[in-house]
């Protein structure tokens, strides 16, 4: 026989490769679903974005540190003698630690009294919330949060602008109508309310229902402290970014200002400290020595008047100046011992805090210079540190290990420095000494002037240079600057929305409602075992599909004689073309109808296919040869007493079988009584003798089997039919039958094979609709009830080369 146009040896394509185009088809045929779960998401995302609480970041820019600022506020460090003590030192994590420091945050705390109070306004039904900050329209106002009980929520509703309703959420059971601006005094509370602005305070579109409750202020400096954060704009700059989120971006805008003016108030205050000590140190020096000079400036006004023509000689001149020389040598030793003694006991103090420059009294010791500004800095470091850790950090030891140390050699040094200027005041003693020697030589009135004079120049140089010290230091205070400065206010422009995310949420909702169901599609198909169309079968077998048989929604049996212009009859026009190609001319067609399984419509498309054939004009026989569950019968309603099983079993003759059928040109061979042993009535030569008989009369003779799955019948008609037709039906046979139908080419059992694909809805087959049946069996375990109560069956592969087998009992 000719080789079929349909048939080739080709390799079966992969079945792991996906393909694009069938599941672009399979989503536009189920786009209802795209629908119904888009609609569904951006519902859910449209109340999600309405309803939700949001939440605004607002943010500020800070400069920790401005270089040429920073060298305009140390001015006294280069003009001043004792400015260095005012210089900046100022490390950028530090400060950034210090902005989210406890002390810090509790400090602006209490600047902001409206962060004490939180407000709520409920809806009309008391269930959407929103917090609100100076918006509200009335205010409480409280002497003290220690006279309200924090969290306690207390219900406010406003029923004219002069009245309202108070009453407790929590736990204490009060309900009264008060007047706006009366002092409510109980459970622990000590307030009153007033409207915020004058005029009108009652909605008469609105709720009128609010709530309010009292916040520690400790537990609002933990919470903002929390969720501040700082950032640098880049690694290296100190310029840093303030942020932080909240429901009301006008109240976080006011956090932050607050904070950076508050922490710009910390750095000056920081660096006037030193200053104001400063001169508090020469402000008692000045105050000591004032009612000397007052003393001594009597006695020489008093000693002018009563000797006003007494001057001194040149000698007394002379002695005089050396006196000066040493006085003052003497008292400038003296200070420094003062501001020695000074130091000394600050360092037995041990209780931190700034430390009085040396420079201000003049001493230039460098050891001395370098230990004090050493121990300062360590201070001031570790002071800043202890903002944000514990007390007992490893970090804090170890500084304070370091300062000690730096403590104890400062000791030493100011140990040594106390010895070192007694014995420089006790040679200054004994120089005035030898002077005052030779001023016993002058007279009386000489010498009794030079003392009060003594006493007087030398309290006037000590007060003098006390004065310009203190101008000095009054000067270097005044130009202090804060090393801190705001760049970028918090205000409305800083301040964005971050929940609900509007647009990302829409996008969200765009996204999952075009993806659900695409992977729910995808998984339907990656898990079905059922054949969908073509390339399913394409992909599991060789044997080629010449033809598909669309869905039937008339409810007959043999729609291509009711509806001969229906698609259905068109498809099984398009089968009777198809199969001339295995059909040589001239010669008698012998086709066998078959399937895998049952169900799967083999009996239908015979029963059909030789009616199509017959309306060409053929003379067709219909051969019912499945004998163990005949069905063609009940679509042409004769009597059953006679059949195939009957002739087979030599009952009667072949004539007695053959049948008109009421549709032109087509006969049909009944398949008679149920017999017990159906395959030993096939494999008789009663069987041959049929066909050749068939072949002699009829032009085409189609015979309608068993599922090959199930029994051996199909196989032991292939000497006798010339084209083997099997039927798989689409979402009801599994793709594994094609494992069978593929086998059975492979060992060239049946010639010619093709295969039909049954009941196609084209939306199905071409677009991948999502209705699939229900089918048993999988593998090749099929068909189990098809022979009926009683029966069992099972099939097989034996022999080289493989060979098909069954066993009934």
């Amino acid at each position: 026989m000719e080789q079929s146009p349909y048939s080739g040896n080709y390799n079966l394509p992969e079945d792991d490769n996906m393909d694009v185009k069938r599941y672009i088809s399979m989503f536009l045929s189920n786009w209802y679903w795209f629908a119904f779960t888009l609609f569904v998401a951006l519902t859910l995302a449209y109340i999600i974005n309405k309803y939700s609480e949001k939440i605004y970041t607002v943010s500020s820019t800070l400069l920790i540190k401005d270089d040429q600022l920073g060298n305009m506020n140390n001015y006294a460090a280069s003009v001043i003698p004792g400015g260095d003590i005012f210089k900046s030192q100022q490390n950028l994590k530090n400060e950034m630690g210090i902005i989210r420091s406890f002390r810090l945050n509790d400090s602006v705390m209490k600047k902001l009294q409206d962060f004490h109070i939180v407000y709520i306004s409920l809806g009309r039904r008391g269930i959407v919330e929103s917090r609100m900050y100076k918006t509200c329209p009335f205010k409480v106002i409280y002497d003290s949060l220690e006279n309200g009980q924090p969290w306690d929520k207390v219900g406010i509703s406003i029923l004219t602008d002069s009245k309202y309703r108070i009453e407790f959420k929590d736990g204490l059971r009060f309900d009264s109508i008060m007047t706006f601006g009366a002092r409510f005094k109980k459970f622990g509370f000590d307030f009153k309310i007033v409207p915020r602005s004058p005029g009108s305070i009652f909605n008469k579109s609105g709720s009128n229902k609010y709530y309010f409750y009292f916040v520690d202020p400790e537990n609002l400096a933990n919470e903002y402290r929390n969720k501040l954060s700082v950032t640098p704009i880049e690694k290296e700059a100190s310029l840093v970014t303030l942020s932080v989120s909240g429901l009301v971006w006008e109240q976080e805008a006011d956090y932050l200002n607050m904070l950076m003016e508050v922490y710009k108030q910390y750095g000056l205050d920081n660096k006037n400290e030193t200053a104001t000590k400063t001169i508090e140190f020469i402000k008692e020096q000045i105050d000591t020595i004032s009612d000397s000079l007052k003393v001594a400036e009597a006695k020489l006004e008093k000693f002018r008047k009563a000797n006003s023509f007494i001057d001194l000689s040149k000698e007394g001149t002379l002695i005089q100046n050396r006196l000066e020389k040493f006085e003052n040598e003497k008292m400038a030793f003296e200070m420094q011992l003062q501001y020695y003694n000074y130091l000394f006991e600050y360092l037995n103090k041990n209780n931190g805090g700034e430390i009085i420059s040396p420079s201000v009294m003049g001493i230039t010791d460098p050891v001395l210079l370098r230990l004090v500004y050493e121990l300062s800095d360590a201070q001031k470091a570790r002071e800043k540190l202890g903002l944000n850790l514990d007390s007992n950090q490893p970090a804090l030891e170890l500084m304070d290990k370091q300062a000690e140390g730096v403590r104890e050699a400062l000791k030493e040094n100011v140990r040594n420095g106390i010895a070192g200027l007694k014995l420089s005041i006790n040679e200054s003693n004994n120089k005035i000494t030898d002077v005052e020697t030779d001023i016993g030589r002058l007279p009386s009135t000489e010498r009794e002037l030079i003392t009060i004079q003594r006493k007087f120049d030398l309290n006037n140089t000590v007060y003098t240079y006390l004065l310009e010290k203190r101008a000095e230091s009054g000067i270097a205070k005044a130009s202090n600057v804060s090393d801190n400065r705001i760049i970028d206010e918090a205000s409305q422009y800083s301040a964005s929305q971050i929940r609900p995310r509007t647009r990302y949420n829409l996008i969200l909702a765009l996204i999952i409602g075009l993806l659900f169901p695409m992977v729910g599609m995808y998984l339907i198909v990656y898990f079905n075992d059922k054949i969908i169309d073509k390339r399913d079968v394409e992909k599991k077998t060789k044997v080629p599909v010449i033809g598909s048989i669309s869905h039937s929604v008339t409810g007959s049996g043999i729609p291509v004689i009711e509806k001969p212009g229906s698609s259905l009859s068109e498809s099984f026009r398009s089968v009777r073309t198809s199969i001339k190609y295995y059909i040589k001319e001239n010669e008698k067609a012998v086709i066998a109808v078959s399937s895998t399984i049952s169900a799967e419509g083999k009996t239908f498309f015979s029963i059909n296919l030789a009616a199509i054939t017959a309306m060409l004009g053929k003379k067709v026989l219909l051969v019912g040869l499945d004998l163990r569950r005949p069905s063609i019968n009940k679509f042409f309603k004769f009597d059953d007493d006679l059949g195939m099983s009957t002739y087979l079993s030599a009952n009667c003759k072949y004539e007695e079988i053959i049948k008109q059928t009421q549709i032109k040109n087509l006969f049909y061979a009944p398949s008679g009584p149920v017999p017990p042993n159906p395959a030993e009535l096939i494999e008789t030569d009663l069987m041959r003798e049929f066909i050749e008989k068939a072949k002699g009369e009829f032009d085409y003779i189609i015979i309608d089997t068993p599922p090959v799955a199930i029994v051996t019948d199909a196989l032991l008609l292939a000497p006798y039919v010339g084209l083997n037709l099997f039927i798989v039906r689409q979402r009801y046979s599994s793709r594994s039958t094609l494992e069978l139908i593929e086998q059975l080419n492979r060992q060239g059992k049946l010639k010619n094979m093709a295969i039909i694909i049954n009941d196609i809805n084209l939306s199905g087959y071409y677009g991948y609709g999502m209705r699939y049946g229900n089918a048993l069996g999988y593998g090749y375990s099929y068909g189990y009830n098809y022979y009926g109560k009683g029966y069992s069956g099972r099939y097989g592969y034996s022999g080289k080369g493989g060979s098909y087998y069954t066993e009934e009992s």
